[in-house]
C-alpha cells in the first residue's frame, strides 16, 4: 500500500528543504518532490494532508539499554516481551533506529531477529548483546568477563557467535555500577585492539564505555570506532580525528546524575563532578573544532531499579538534541547527530537516516520544523517503520 504525504515542509537531512513538498512511499521511498506530478504514480495511494506539519527522516539514539529490568532467571518469553515492548515504545518519540549497548540474556539480539523477521512491528535495533568487562569491573553482572588478553579475544568471538552487531567494551568503571572508580582503567588497550581486530574480521562494530581520558586513549589507539561518554580534551579530539573515531556523548544522563535529589542515589551523584557539564560543552566544541562526528545517544533505559532509571528511554533524546543547541551546535547540526551521522557510524547510511528515494521508509510527521527549533522533534504526529504507521498521536 502506497502512502502520499503532501503540502508539508520535508527536511531531507542533505543539506535540502522542501516547502509544501511531496513524499511517496511503501516500504521504501518512492518520491520526493514539489508535487504529485513529482513524485511518480499515486494512484490508489492512501493520501495524509501535511499542511503545517514537517516531515525528517526517523530518528537514530546510538546508545541505549534494553531489557534492563530483566531478572537472572527470566523466562524466554518474559524477555522477549519485555524488549519488545520497549522497542515499540520508542516510535512514539520518533525513534525507528537504536544502536543497543548492553543487556542482560542477549535480549536485543532475539528480539530484532523477531523485528527483522517481520513477525512484529518495532524499532530498528543495532544489537550488542552483552558487553566484554573484567572481573569486578563497570557492569560484570550482565558481562563476559575477560581478564587477559586471549580471554578477551574469546570473549569477542562469542559475543560474534551470538549474533551481535556491534560489540561493546568497558574500557573504564562506571556511574551507575555501586563501587565501581569511573575514573579506573579496565580493559586494557592491548585487550581492546584484539577484539577489535576480531570485530572487524566478522564485518561488524565496536563500542568503548569510556567515562576517563586513559581510557579512552586505550581505546581509540585500539581502533573503536566509537567512544561513548568521555569529557574530551584537546589530545583526545586530535586522536579521534586521525583515526576517524565517532563521539556518544550521552550528556543527557550526566545532566541527570548531578540534578538528583532521591537520598538513596546520593552514592551516584558524588561520583559527578561539578564541572563535568562543562566538560560536555567543551567536548562538542572540540568535535567541531576537530571535524569529530557526534552521534545523538542518552544511555537511557526503562527500569523500576533507581540507579537504572535516570534517564528515561526515548523522550530523552530530545533532551539530549537540545542540550547540543545549548552547547553550541546549530539545529540543523543537532538533528544530523540523529539522523545522517547516526546512520553513517551505524554503517546503515545506505537504508535509513536521509530522506532519498528507495532508502527506508523510515520517516516522522512533526507538528513544527526542528530547523526553526530543535524542540519540535518532541512533537510527534505520526511515526512510520519501514512505511508501515507505527505511532499516530
Amino acid at each position: 500500500m502506497k502512502t502520499l504525504i503532501e503540502g508539508a515542509t520535508i527536511v531531507t537531512c542533505m543539506g535540502k528543504t522542501i516547502k509544501d513538498g511531496c513524499i511517496l512511499f511503501s516500504d521504501r521511498i518512492l518520491g520526493i518532490g514539489k508535487t504529485r506530478d513529482e513524485v511518480g504514480n499515486v494512484e490508489d495511494a492512501r493520501v495524509i494532508n501535511g499542511e503545517g506539519k514537517t516531515i525528517i527522516p526517523g530518528l537514530i539514539d546510538c546508545h541505549v539499554h534494553l531489557g534492563m529490568d530483566l531478572e537472572n532467571d527470566a523466562s524466554d518469553t518474559t524477555i522477549g516481551a519485555v524488549v519488545l515492548s520497549e522497542a515499540q515504545e520508542c516510535s512514539t518519540y520518533g525513534i525507528t533506529t537504536v544502536r543497543n549497548m548492553g543487556t542482560k540474556h542477549n535480549a536485543d539480539i532475539a528480539v530484532r531477529d523477531i523485528i527483522n523477521s517481520t513477525y512484529c512491528k518495532g524499532v530498528r535495533i543495532v544489537a550488542s548483546g552483552q558487553p566484554i568487562t573484567i572481573t569486578g569491573g563497570h557492569g560484570s553482572s550482565m558481562s563476559y568477563i575477560a581478564d587477559s588478553v586471549d580471554e578477551a579475544r574469546k570473549a569477542a568471538r562469542t559475543v560474534i557467535g551470538n549474533g551481535a552487531d556491534v560489540i561493546k567494551m568497558i574500557a573504564t568503571g562506571g556511574m551507575g555500577t555501586k563501587g565501581s572508580n569511573p575514573y579506573a582503567v579496565q580493559l586494557s588497550e592491548e585487550q581492546m585492539r584484539v577484539i577489535c581486530e576480531e570485530a572487524r574480521r566478522a564485518g561488524i562494530l565496536t563500542g568503548a564505555h569510556c567515562t576517563a581520558l586513559d581510557g579512552a586513549k586505550n581505546a581509540i589507539k585500539a581502533g573503536v570506532r566509537s567512544v561513548e561518554h568521555v569529557q574530551m580534551n584537546e589530545e583526545i579530539a586530535r586522536m579521534m580525528r586521525t583515526n576517524g573515531t565517532y563521539y556518544c556523548p550521552t550528556i543527557v544522563t550526566r545532566y541527570n546524575i548531578l540534578h538528583l535529589l532521591d537520598p538513596s542515589l546520593q552514592w551516584l551523584k558524588q561520583k559527578a563532578r561539578p564541572t563535568d557539564l562543562d566538560g560536555k560543552k567543551r567536548a562538542i566544541q572540540l568535535c567541531h573544532k576537530y571535524g569529530i562526528p557526534v552521534c545523538a545517544s542518552t544511555d537511557s533505559m526503562n527500569s523500576s531499579k533507581a540507579e537504572h532509571a535516570v534517564t528515561k528511554l526515548g523522550v530523552s533524546l530530545a533532551t539530549e538534541l537540545h542540550i547540543y543547541v545549548e552547547f553550541g551546535m546549530t539545529n540543523e547540526e543537532a538533528l544530523l547527530t540523529a539522523t545522517k551521522t547516526a546512520s553513517e557510524m551505524l554503517c546503515i547510511g545506505n537504508q535509513v537516516g536521509t530522506l532519498e528515494v528507495d532508502k527506508c521508509a523510515d520517516l516522522v510527521l512533526l507538528d513544527g520544523n526542528p530547523l526553526d527549533c530543535i524542540d519540535n522533534v518532541s512533537r510527534v504526529v505520526k511515526t512510520y517503520q519501514r512505511g508501515k504507521l507505527s505511532f499516530s498521536a
